[in-house]
């Protein structure tokens, strides 16, 4: 089969468009960001519409005209007031960061996300976010634990990835 790619600033407009109408999409996750649970060029995410969110969740948001992200909701807020529950009301104002990510986090609003992402195949296993026992425990753990995450993360990739950080390496 032959392939093409394309910038995510032309393709992930058009599949946003798509959702809207209704369709869901697969695509292949690109970047470090959501990290170790999802991995650049080799997992793929399933998208749908939703009309209400919540904290935990991993969504695809415009953070600015042209630039997505797939990002976990960490904080959801109306008037400065953080809510749990599920939130429809589109100037909510979203946190969202990455599962990589141990301090930065981007904002937006709720109007802004784009997309749930409702299933993804990690590893070859197709896991449903919304049903799967060990991915809701993935999620919570990894929510709460984000003052040990950088050491989590480096354990990680020089664990699992064999990546060793610049300084260590010989010159």
């Amino acid at each position: 089969m032959k392939s093409i790619k394309l910038a995510n600033e032309v393709f992930l407009p058009i599949v946003c468009q798509k959702i809207q109408e209704g369709h869901t999409a697969s695509i292949n996750l690109k970047g470090n960001s959501m990290r170790p649970f999802l991995e650049s060029d080799r997992d793929v995410g399933w998208l749908r519409k939703s009309n209400a969110y919540k904290k935990g969740q991993v969504v695809l948001a415009e953070i600015s005209k042209g630039h997505f992200v797939l990002h976990r909701i960490d904080d959801i807020s109306i008037n400065g007031n953080s809510t749990n529950d599920f939130c429809d009301n589109p100037n909510a104002c979203v946190t969202l960061r990455g599962d990589g990510n141990p301090v930065g986090t981007e904002m937006c609003h709720l109007m802004d996300i784009r997309a749930l992402c409702f299933k993804v195949k990690r590893n070859g296993k197709i896991w449903n976010l919304e049903s799967s026992k060990l991915w809701k425990f993935y999620s919570w753990y990894w929510t709460h634990t984000l003052c040990i995450r950088r050491y989590q993360l480096a354990l990680y990739r020089f664990l699992w990835r064999h990546e060793l950080p610049q300084r260590w390496k010989k010159k």
